[in-house]
């Protein structure tokens, strides 16, 4: 049985991600309107303020850093998971699946935002809001994939036996009211609460660091690594 240094990396990565987009979303956002829902004209004046930001500018490549860290962790799980012989493959499978729609939801909600700096001395406020209320439409969207990958890797993560039942108890509970307040959020974007999202980051990064710090094993045959303190970790 033995661990690489690329799966504590791999691992790494998912607590990376985190970290990452959530400073880079705090500096690309800096000093801009705090309206949960603001106007075009505001919209439009913070479009030029960000283009004129050397902070902006780091936060946003900083995201874009982040869902690349994002890849790379769906990859270590995907490598990590397919050895999995406890019979939690579909668990396994699905969130995978709900790790790239949220990712694919993520990168094209950008769009709007990269077509709103780029035009922004042409567009007109009712436009520009439009732009904006896309691109947050999007973010609540993402929160549903995000929490049926949360739950489905939980599920799966425990049957490999790389968490303990407590962790996935925690992440399931988290998966299932993040898809609860998704649903809910889509009816009225403006008022949603993102809190069951933010648990599931934060859930996110425990179990990343966790398997980073001890990333499982890897037996001869394929067979699944029967070491009991997986079990209870």
């Amino acid at each position: 049985m033995f661990t690489t240094w690329r799966e504590r990396l791999g691992a790494a990565a998912g607590a990376a991600f985190v970290v990452t987009i959530f400073v880079g979303n705090g500096l690309a956002t800096a000093g801009q309107s705090q309206s949960s829902h603001p106007s075009g004209q505001e919209v439009l004046s913070d479009a030029a303020r960000a283009a004129s930001s050397t902070s902006a500018t780091i936060g946003f490549l900083l995201e874009i850093i982040g869902f690349v860290l994002f890849m790379i962790f769906v990859g270590y799980l995907w490598g990590v998971l397919r050895r999995d012989t406890a019979g939690s493959g579909i668990a396994a499978g699905t969130s995978i699946v709900a790790a790239i729609t949220m990712l694919a939801i993520k990168l094209g909600s950008a769009s709007p935002i990269v077509a709103l700096t780029l035009d922004r001395d042409h567009l007109d406020p009712q436009l520009a809001q439009v732009l904006n209320d896309i691109n947050g439409a999007a973010f609540v969207l993402s929160w549903l994939p995000f929490a049926v990958f949360a739950g489905s890797l939980a599920v799966a993560l425990y049957g490999a036996r790389l968490v303990g039942r407590p962790t996935a108890y925690i992440g399931l509970v988290v998966g299932v009211v993040g898809a609860g307040f998704a649903v809910i959020g889509l009816k009225d974007p403006v008022g949603a609460n993102p809190m069951a999202f933010l648990a599931g980051m934060l859930w996110l990064v425990v179990v990343a660091v966790r398997l980073a710090v001890r990333p499982g094993t890897r037996t001869k045959a394929g067979q699944q690594a029967s070491d009991p303190a997986l079990v209870g970790a």
